[in-house]
Formats: C-alpha cells, structure tokens, sequence
C-alpha cells in the first residue's frame, strides 16, 4: 500500500528542520512544498536569512543516525565535499584541569574509538547545502526560493496553507512552521484566539565571533580541532578544521563580555586567552572573510504539550519548540531527532487510517522528550555561571542527580559511566537512559552514605 495517503504539506523555513522535516512528509503526503524567503544559495555559500551560517557547525552521532536513515548513504556526501570526521583524540578542551577530551568533565585520556560516536564538523552552508540536494531530488517535493511568508490562511481555527507576500495562497492540509527562532506560530496562535504555551527561559548571555582562515602551512595542524575555556569570566576560543582546507577561529564571551567584531580585535582577545597552540596557529593563517558575529541572549523551551487547544493544520517544529545555547553544539541534531519523532508519528496514525486532525496531540509529547536532554545538559552548564537568570530545570531533580553521579564516574575513568554519557551527550537515546541500572541504584546509596556522614 502506498503511505502517501495524506494530500499537500507545505514546509516553511529551510534550515535544517525545515528539510528534514520535508523528507519526512515526503513519505506521507503525495506532494509537499518547501517555502524558503532567501534567494537560492550557489553551491554551499551562506544563506542570509541563516544567521549562524558563517560559522562551524558540529553534528553529532544523534543527528547523524537520523540523516542515515532518511538519507542513505550520506555520509559519503558529507565526506566528498570535505567535512572532518575527527577521531576521539583529534578534538580536545583545554580546561582549568588541563587538556580534556570531554566537554562536560575532564577527561584527560581519549575514549576508545568504537566506531559508534562519529561526530562530523563543517560550515553550516556546506551541511546545509549536502542535505538540500538530497531533498532537492525528491520526487513530491519542490522547493520554492524567493517566497516570504506573510501569514497562513485560515478556515475557522484550522490553518489551511500559507499566504506570501506577493499575495500568492498555498493551500496545504499541514502548514509547518520551520522558521526557527524567527517562527510565528505564537502570532498566529493570538490571531486564532488560542493560548500561548508557557515557556521556560534561560538568560545564557552569550556572543561568538568567526573568521574563515588560510593556513600557510597545513601541515602544523593535523588535529580536527580544539577549545580552550579557562578563562572565569567564560571567555572562551579555539580552531577548527573545516572543508576546502580552510580553518576557523572562534572566539566567545559571555554576559556583555563579548569577543569583538574586527579581525584585530578578534586577534586580540584570542591572545589574551593565553592559550599557546591557538596563538601559535593563528600567527601562521590569512584571513578569508570579515569576521562574523553572532549573539544569542536567552534558550526558550516553548512547553506546547501542555496546550489543551491547538490549531488544526499547524505545527511548529525545530527551533521554533525548543532552541538552547548554540555553544553546545546540540540544536542541529535536536532539530534531526524532533524529524524523526514526526515521522514515527505519522507512521502511526497512517497504520491506523487517521488523519492529520489531532497530530499536534501526538507529536507535541515526543518533540518534548527528543529535547528535554539537550535542554537540561545546556541549563545546567549555563547555570554554572553565577550570572545566567532564569528558570532553573528544578522539575529535573533526579535526572540531575543521575547525571552528577554518571558525570564524576566518566570523570574517574568508569568506562561504563563514559558510555552512556556520551549516548545521552550525542542525542542518540533519550536522557531517561540515565535511569537503567546501575545509576539509580548509585544514586541511592550515594544518598544513604551522605546521609551516615555527620
């Protein structure tokens, strides 16, 4: 039987979410279209509208099995045109204890290569572009670039398509709004008279600025790349190697202290870190681009699966329920996982000859569950800094507790511990892996014995 049971979908936004998602309903819907405001991208140049696109983007594991999935055999694509695969001692952090080659925890030996942790760094523009011209060779999709949506047309309070700017009605039977951060589902939800879903916020404060660069000599780099975040005040910098045997630096300041934006004052503050391997290397590249700066104020959790009401036809996706501090490196792969989460959704309800009426009761819980890890690992890191505000995951005691536990074990060497701490880290289970055997038991005793110590 054929799954595209459903009629038209159209996809607003093409960022990442916005294209997986259109691969997903490509296997649903007999025809679904991909809305995107900019101009058609040449190659893998940076899209305007995409304001991170200047900047190195890694996908980790989780992500990754998700565009395996959908896409077969991309991965070869990623590696033809040029992304790094960096083996477990090709990436590090240098923290206050030292060289690391964990994030989270300091970890001063590399973690054995199991062949399960591929984490693939590139620019965005060039991710962007691998994905888009897979979905681009869709049969039932079609992308239309140049079209700037002004609103979404309406049937009572079912949302029946999209109106752009030029006047133009694309009716749909499934409007998804994919427009990340700058998404207007909350403005639509006032216009239909239904009720915004609460949110919790974190005030994380945080800016980075970029800057494409040529090195001289190739050679005296052969790592992927690596941070230094020794710095109290939360500076932080570091290199990567990217595809077209280019590299980029990066530095980040947080709570107004932020980088510069001019390539001498980025020269500046990255030799104020006092990091030798980065002044070593900067000392010996020319750069390509003016700097890019990027600041990002506040991580936003729209809790839609609490809504008793929702508009028929919409549904938001990506960041537009959930984007968090880009420094993590979690947002891509999140967006791959809430994909995929659709898709299971629909497989669903098209085994049981449902609709798409009542899909946002569906697929609102599991988006929650694909990003409550990432949110919680990137609140609890902001709020290791005395000066985020915010809402505080207090609703997450136990979870932190399992994860403080996992974390010093990591940090001891528990191989064990390592090992789901990295399949939570990398979005490839559910952050609830943390509640199997041994940790709560762990944690239990962790407790009795404090509670013994007078």
């Amino acid at each position: 039987m054929d799954a595209r049971r459903f009629g038209h979908a159209v996809v607003l936004g093409s960022g990442i979410a916005g294209l997986v998602a259109s691969r997903v309903l490509s296997d649903f819907f007999t025809q679904v279209t991909l809305l995107e405001r900019d101009d058609e991208p040449r190659g893998f140049e940076p899209r305007a509208g995409a304001s991170q696109s200047w900047h190195f983007h890694g996908l980790l594991p989780g992500g990754l099995r998700v565009l395996q999935e959908l896409f077969p055999g991309i991965t070869e694509d990623l590696r033809s045109a040029g992304s790094q695969r960096p083996a477990p001692h090709e990436i590090y952090f240098f923290r206050p204890e030292g060289k690391s080659y964990h994030l989270g925890t300091y970890m001063p030996s590399p973690r054995h290569d199991d062949g399960q942790r591929m984490v693939y760094v590139q620019s965005r523009a060039m991710l962007e572009g691998v994905i888009r011209r897979r979905v681009a060779t869709l049969d039932n999709v079609s992308i239309r670039y140049g079209a700037r949506t002004e609103g979404v047309l309406t049937d009572g309070a079912r949302v029946t398509g999209a109106r752009l700017d030029s006047g133009e009605e694309v009716h749909a039977d499934l409007t998804l709004d994919a427009m990340g951060r700058g998404g207007r589902t909350l403005h639509w939800l006032d216009q239909l008279g239904f009720e915004r879903p609460t949110e919790d916020i974190v005030h994380c404060e945080v800016a980075y600025t970029s800057v494409y660069l040529r090195p001289r000599d190739p050679s005296v780099f052969e790592d992927v790349g690596f941070f230094t975040m020794r710095k109290q005040n939360g500076d932080a910098g570091g290199l990567m190697r990217l595809e077209q045997n280019m590299w980029t630096a990066i530095v980040a300041g947080r709570h107004g202290d932020f980088p510069p934006r001019d390539l001498a004052g980025v020269m500046q503050f990255a030799h104020a870190l006092e990091e030798p391997l980065l002044n070593q290397l900067l000392a010996q590249c020319d750069p390509l681009n003016e700097p890019a700066f990027y600041r990002f104020s506040q991580s936003v959790r729209r809790r839609f699966e609490r809504l008793a009401r929702f508009p028929e036809g919409l549904l938001p996706i990506g960041d537009s329920v959930c984007h968090f501090n880009p420094l993590y490196g979690q947002g891509m792969s999140a967006a791959c996982r809430q994909g995929m989460a659709l898709w299971h959704v629909l497989s669903d309800r098209n085994r049981k000859q449902q609709g798409v009426d009542g899909l946002w009761r569906d697929f609102f819980p599991e988006a929650y569950r694909e990003t409550r890890g990432p949110w919680l690992f990137a609140a609890l890191a902001d709020f290791r800094d005395p000066r985020t505000r915010g809402d505080f995951p207090v609703d997450e005691q136990e979870s932190i507790e399992l994860l403080q536990l996992v974390l010093a074990a990591a940090g001891s060497g528990d191989p064990e511990a390592q090992k789901v701490l990295l399949a939570v880290q990398n979005l490839m289970c559910s952050i609830d892996a943390l509640k199997q055997p041994p940790w709560p038991a762990r944690v239990t005793a962790a407790r009795a014995a404090s509670a013994k110590t007078p």
